[in-house]
């Protein structure tokens, strides 16, 4: 058993040691790509985050004056589509204030 194993070493310490000068490389051009995708992710992530938020903020409703902040009824006017992007371009929006 024990020779077994000894040559099973002898066979893979020279396999890696042909193998070390492409290997080293190999390792330095994966661990860049390895970064230079999780700094792309993050950058993706970031900006459709970014343009999800502009989205939304697009939706009126909080600043109409039919929007009743209650949880069972936001919008008596359109209940359904209240606090979505449905209601983006809402007819019936009326600004809320002394001076909408």
């Amino acid at each position: 058993m024990f020779q077994i194993l000894q040559l099973i070493y002898v066979i893979a310490h020279g396999l890696i040691q042909r193998l070390q000068p492409i290997l080293v490389p190999l390792c330095f051009i994966f661990a860049w790509a390895g970064l230079f995708l999780s700094a792309w992710h993050m950058w993706t992530v970031a900006r459709e985050s970014f343009a999800n938020a502009q989205q939304m903020h697009k939706i009126p409703c909080s600043d109409c004056k039919f929007f009743t902040s209650n949880y069972h009824l936001k919008c008596p006017v359109h209940p359904m589509t209240a606090l979505s992007e449905e209601a983006i371009g809402c007819p019936d929006f009326e600004k809320n204030g002394i001076y909408g």
